[in-house]
């Protein structure tokens, strides 16, 4: 209390009973510092000035979470994210699947009008989308596919398309795979066609080939570019070009025996009368083109006595060892008959030349009832 009786005046910021914090006594001759109240963590009450004010630490602070929570729950996030994204590619296809399923009658119908009007390529090209994610029967993608591209003058690829129609079609009626096969064997033949025509085009070169050389031979006029066709020194051979002759021969009379094959698979057995006829016709004319074609390959020359020696060594493939001995012993019995009847007939030419008359069978004239030379042997 002041001398006057007077109450003391309170400080602006507040007293020291709490309400507006305490006051720190003033150092001398300094300024005087309000207190701060403590923090709820502890620590000092009061901070120096220029002194960082105390932070809590970081693993107390409200809301946060150890390292080994927040590694659970970022697993979980994973794990939902996860399940959530693996029907994606189920959706994808299923929409994908049913867009194609959608459109196949479209691309059907579009080919067959491409087909139709003679387009065989761009109607193979659509047909060929049906391969893929098709379902409903597969088979008719390919069969489709490989009857088109027949049609364009692609036999290899076509055989490759109908080859699996077949194996796609293995469930279905007989007369389906009928019609497959039916295509294939044409498929065939007109591959062997195109085969036996290249080989004729080989003996073909292969003729002028021989009359250029000798012409050249000659002294004459003769095409340089039929002997060295690619004008870099590699002259041409009539052997060379027989021999190329001789391997398409060769793949046209095996297209041939294929198509011919072909025709007799199972399933053409309920065909009709004339369906049948047709088809024996076609087997027919296949055997002939076959047979053609082994007949234009061209033969080495060979020695007729040395074929015959060859003929006689080789063994019949289908003899045992002992059927083996047995003909040989027959032939050796051959040949000592022939070498007794030689020698007979040559015995009774000497007896005709000395006694004028023929020898007997054998014994005494007597013996035979009489008749002919009594003389006895």
């Amino acid at each position: 209390m002041s001398g006057d009786g007077a109450p003391p005046q309170q400080p602006p910021w507040g007293s020291s009973n709490g309400t507006g914090g305490s006051q720190q006594p003033a150092q001398p001759g300094g300024p005087v510092v309000p207190s701060q109240p403590a923090p709820p963590w502890g620590g000092p009450s009061t901070v120096r000035p220029g002194a960082p004010y105390p932070q809590p630490p970081r693993a107390q602070l409200p809301g946060s979470r150890s390292p080994q929570a927040a590694a659970l729950r970022s697993r979980r996030l994973r794990r939902r994210a996860l399940l959530l994204l693996l029907p994606i590619p189920l959706l994808i296809a299923a929409l994908v699947l049913g867009t194609k399923l959608a459109f196949l009658p479209v691309i059907a119908s579009m080919g067959s009008d491409r087909y139709d009007a003679g387009d065989h390529s761009g109607a193979a090209d659509l047909f060929d989308l049906q391969k893929t994610m098709n379902v409903v029967d597969p088979w008719k993608a390919w069969f489709n596919t490989g009857t088109a591209r027949h049609r364009t003058g692609d036999d290899y690829t076509a055989i490759s398309d109908l080859h699996r129609a077949y194996d796609l079609a293995e469930g279905e009626e007989p007369m389906v795979r009928c019609r497959i096969q039916i295509n294939l064997s044409i498929a065939y033949e007109t591959s062997g066609d195109y085969e036996k025509i290249t080989a004729d085009d080989y003996m073909a070169q292969k003729k002028a080939l021989e009359e250029a050389l000798a012409a050249r031979a000659a002294g004459e006029d003769y095409e340089a570019s039929v002997i060295d066709p690619y004008g870099d020194g590699n002259e041409l051979t009539p052997e060379q070009v027989q021999d190329d002759a001789t391997t398409w021969y060769s793949f046209a009379e095996r297209s041939f025996a294929t198509a011919e094959q072909v025709r007799g698979w199972p399933g053409c057995e309920d065909q009709s009368e004339q369906e049948k006829e047709q088809n024996e016709q076609s087997v027919q004319r296949l055997q002939d083109k076959q047979q053609q074609a082994k007949d234009a390959q061209p033969q080495e020359p060979q020695d007729p006595q040395e074929g015959e020696e060859q003929e006689q060594e080789q063994p019949e493939p289908d003899q045992t060892e002992e059927e083996r001995a047995e003909a040989e012993r027959q032939e050796k019995l051959q040949e000592q008959n022939s070498e007794a009847r030689d020698d007979e007939d040559q015995s009774q030419q000497e007896y005709r030349n000395y006694y004028g008359g023929d020898e007997p069978a054998g014994g005494t004239g007597e013996e035979q009832g009489g008749g002919g030379s009594a003389k006895n042997w």
